[in-house]
């Protein structure tokens, strides 16, 4: 009877507590609902009658308590939070939440107690400690934190302990000497958070006043831990010292795959930025420190050497938005290559120690796309044509891919052409009977132009037009090309006729790298044949060469010269393009755009021009 009777009575025990926890989530539900819609009274009224039921429910217990701090009812979250300490003894978290109440009461003394009393007593792990911690933080108790700081590197043993929490709050107060402090410790004895201390360190040197603080606090770190040099390149390439970032890498040195990886970044990203010698360098100095034959390594280092090479040399018109020279039209696609005062000797004893690496490698795509690399090297900088042709013919034979086959064979053809060598190019480019138009006829149709048998290129023109087909991807260029020769040269008189073969021998010209010599024909044209056909083509391409050349304002100048002929929206167009993009005057740049808007209401370039103004016009009438 007593064993049932014990059985009976747990099994009570139990029911009646399922019952009032059913009941209890219920009113919890209902609580929240009020809350929401924001009648608070009756929501607080139910999470008490909760408590007074189940003094434990956490859930209602937060809930109350975050009424009372966002209500600022001090008072009452002091005395919830007492008196669910006497039932949760062990809830740290809000032991250290009744000090907040206290402190946010101007009852400092009181909050001190209780987190002192935490710091003395409760501190069993570094849980407790990172809890006590941000605690703290909250209220800005620096000397407290970098006392529970220390006590707790003594206790665990560990230096950096708290390094990053401490860091991140100096940091964040701008106190940038004391967080640089927290992250040498992190970096001596951590490694492994390296990366994060750069990106720190990165992040502050936004405040051009940390600069010099940066710059004394890493190289007076070097001695301890050489990978504060990782920390210090970063911190100068940021800034723009580019320069002293590469003597850190330098210094880091360069010996295995990892170091490639990197150093292959750091060069890349030299590039981007426009620091072509100190890319090219970066390139130089992994090529001469490689202790490997690694083929990927290598072909890697070769194939960004010569990207930095032909971003230096291919200047690109890449501000120009609405106006452009022939845009996309694969018989202008040499738009105007400006090669830079480079010493070839030293290229030259370069170019060899890489060509005895590439020896060494196995033939595949990778080496192939090296020697087509080091081939334009050669043909645009050093004027090398026999060099860049033995280094395209051995890139020929280190199985290269279908694409880049048909490239090097196009390109062979156009050492011809950089060399003025136009019967030769003609005869390399003729096309054999029945063959496809590709990138051959281009350049077949150029050595006739080049060579000023314009004659010749027409007729040409004219039997394989008629046979092209409308989705061609050559149809726009060749139509393109055809009616330029018609409108400004067969239907001319013998002064356009003479002006036309005159203008496509600055154009010979200028491929072949003869740009003083390319104007003067050009400026010839304009003061001889000022009335003929292709006096507004000419001068335009003169203000296109003035901006590679950065003469903007003769370029203006130029654009403008064309504003009483059919060109007339695209010279006062690209003269708005040049205030803008070139010499920052969004004020000149708006008066040429609301000229084409108003004179040339017709062109087709009104209505992104409209658009555009639209944007550019937002700050100013802000």
């Amino acid at each position: 009877m007593r064993i049932f009777t014990t059985i009976f009575l747990f099994y009570t025990i139990i029911y009646s507590q399922e019952s009032i926890d059913d009941k209890n989530q219920s009113l919890f539900l209902q609580a929240m609902r009020y809350e929401r819609s924001g009648n608070i009274l009756k929501s607080e009224d139910i999470y008490k009658r909760i408590l007074n039921n189940q003094p434990s429910h956490q859930p209602s217990f937060f809930q109350l308590k975050n009424i009372y701090s966002k209500n600022n009812n001090i008072e009452s979250g002091i005395e919830l939070i007492n008196q669910w300490l006497l039932y949760n003894p062990t809830d740290y978290q809000t032991m250290l939440s009744l000090g907040e109440f206290y402190f946010k009461n101007q009852e400092k003394t009181k909050a001190n107690e209780i987190w002192d009393d935490f710091r003395d007593n409760k501190l069993s792990n570094k849980t407790m400690y990172r809890l006590l911690f941000h605690t703290y933080v909250k209220f800005g108790q620096t000397e407290s934190m970098e006392f529970l700081s220390e006590k707790g590197r003594k206790e665990f043993n560990e230096p950096y302990f708290l390094a990053i929490d401490l860091a991140s709050y100096y940091q964040s107060r701008q106190s940038y000497e004391r967080s640089l402090q927290e992250l040498m410790i992190l970096i001596r004895h951590q490694k492994q958070y390296l990366r994060y201390a750069t990106d720190r360190i990165l992040l502050m040197s936004d405040d051009i006043s940390s600069h010099s603080l940066i710059d004394s606090t890493l190289n007076a770190n070097i001695d301890i831990n050489e990978t504060m040099r990782e920390v210090l390149g970063g911190f100068y390439y940021k800034i723009g010292n580019f320069e002293y970032a590469l003597e850190q890498y330098k210094l880091l040195g360069f010996q295995n795959k990892k170091d490639s990886d990197k150093w292959l970044i750091f060069a890349d990203n030299l590039r981007k930025e426009g620091q072509f010698d100190l890319s090219i360098k970066s390139h130089h100095y992994m090529l001469e420190n490689l202790d490997q034959s690694n083929p990927q390594v290598v072909g890697k280092i070769l194939l960004g050497l010569g990207k930095s090479y032909e971003d230096q040399i291919i200047k690109k018109q890449s501000n120009l938005k609405f106006v452009k020279w022939f845009p996309e039209n694969h018989f202008f696609s040499n738009h105007f290559i400006y090669a830079p005062d480079i010493n070839n000797a030293p290229l030259a004893n370069s170019l060899e120690h890489y060509q005895s690496l590439l020896a060494l490698l196995p033939n595949n795509r990778t080496t192939a796309t090296v020697h087509y690399r080091l081939a334009q090297i050669q043909s645009r900088i050093m004027r090398d044509f026999v060099g860049a042709k033995s280094s395209y013919e051995t890139a020929l034979n280190t199985n290269p891919s279908s694409q880049l086959r048909e490239l090097i064979h196009s390109d062979i053809g156009k050492l011809y052409i950089y060399d003025g060598k136009y019967g030769e190019a003609k005869s390399y480019f003729r096309p054999e009977q029945n063959e496809k138009i590709n990138i051959r006829t281009i350049e077949y149709v150029n050595s006739l132009l080049y060579g000023l048998e314009i004659d010749s290129a027409m007729t040409y023109l004219d039997e394989i037009i008629l046979n092209v087909d409308t989705n061609h991807k050559y149809f726009n260029d060749l139509f393109e090309l055809h009616d330029l020769i018609a409108n400004y040269y067969v239907d001319g008189t013998k002064d356009d006729k003479s002006a036309f073969k005159a203008f496509f021998n600055a154009e010979s010209l200028i491929n072949e790298y003869k740009i003083k010599e390319a104007v003067e024909v050009l400026e010839m044209i304009r003061l001889n044949y000022s009335d003929s056909l292709i006096y507004p083509i000419v001068t335009l391409r003169l203000a296109f060469i003035s901006i590679d050349l950065m003469q903007y304002e003769k370029s203006i100048q130029y654009a403008l010269a064309i504003e009483e002929t059919s060109l007339k929206d695209r010279g006062l167009t690209l003269a708005a393009e040049i205030e803008e993009n070139y010499l920052s005057n969004n004020e000149n740049a708006l008066k040429y755009y609301h000229r084409v808007l108003s004179e040339c209401s017709s062109s087709l370039l009104a209505d992104p021009v409209r658009l555009h103004v639209r944007r550019i016009s937002k700050p100013r009438e802000s």
